[in-house]
């Protein structure tokens, strides 16, 4: 071969080797972006898993509240239709009372006349008989009076309410209502917006009936009325002594609910 062909192919050659490195350190460094990219993408998923797990039990859990507070709720609904019940058949109960002790009337009078009474047969005048004097109690107050004044609860007055649960207070301290009754007090100033009056009235159920069945219920109306006051500090440290206290109770349920919305940062 001649010197002239030998050079040129050296020539060739000394072209396409720089070439063919160039190409495998190219497939090299695809080979090693393919590979990040795939352990990104495998992250990636990953993560999305995991937080799909996260807001099923997110979701799961938000379920679980609206289901508590909906049995909460049909649960007051309940005990409202039974005092509603109770009331109703002592009235019912009043009124046969009533009609079983009215007075029987009067037979009516016979055909017959009576004969005119002769001078001798008209006796002679007596004095009338003074009764005696018996001194009379002072306003007595039916039992009645409770459901009577949760009855104008119901409907709305609130003034006439309280006034009468105080009334039977007074009239029946030792009846297991009288706790009842002070929690309907403060749910009357609850309701007109009396938020410092309330809470005193909350704050007693607590104090004065702390085994009664409003003991739960004047805890989380409590820590209501003081979130109503602005006292946010105060009616967070209520709520959580309530959950701590009765966790499986209704009323914590509801506290931990309201918890949830005075925590969660602001939209």
């Amino acid at each position: 071969m001649s010197p002239k062909v030998l050079a040129a192919l050296f020539a060739v050659l000394g072209l396409c080797v720089p070439g063919h490195a160039g190409t495998r350190e190219d497939l090299a460094r695809l080979d090693q972006q393919t590979a990040s990219l795939s352990q990104q993408v495998q992250l990636l998923s990953a993560q999305m898993a995991q937080i799909q797990k996260s807001l099923q039990a997110l979701s799961a859990r938000v379920d679980a509240v609206e289901r508590s507070a909906q049995t909460a709720d049909l649960r007051a609904d309940l005990e409202t239709l039974k005092r509603q019940n109770e009331i109703l058949a002592s009235q019912i109960g009043a009124l046969q009372i009533a009609r079983e002790s009215s007075p029987a009337p009067a037979p009516a009078p016979g055909p017959f006349q009576v004969p005119p009474l002769r001078g001798s047969d008209i006796p002679p005048p007596q004095a009338p008989k003074v009764k005696p004097v018996v001194a009379l109690p002072p306003a007595t107050v039916s039992p009645d009076l409770y459901n009577q004044a949760y009855s104008d609860y119901v409907q709305g007055k609130y003034d006439l309410a309280a006034s009468e649960f105080r009334q039977f207070m007074d009239a029946f301290p030792a009846d297991p209502r009288s706790g009842n009754s002070q929690y309907w007090i403060g749910e009357c100033l609850y309701s007109q917006k009396r938020y410092p009056e309330a809470r005193d009235a909350f704050r007693a159920v607590i104090e004065k009936y702390p085994m009664g069945n409003k003991a739960l219920a004047a805890r989380l109306k409590l820590g209501l009325t003081l979130v109503a006051m602005d006292d946010l500090q105060g009616g967070m440290a209520a709520l959580k002594a309530l959950v701590q206290a009765a966790p499986n109770s209704d009323e914590a349920l509801i506290a931990r609910d309201r918890l949830t919305k005075l925590q969660a940062p602001p939209s």
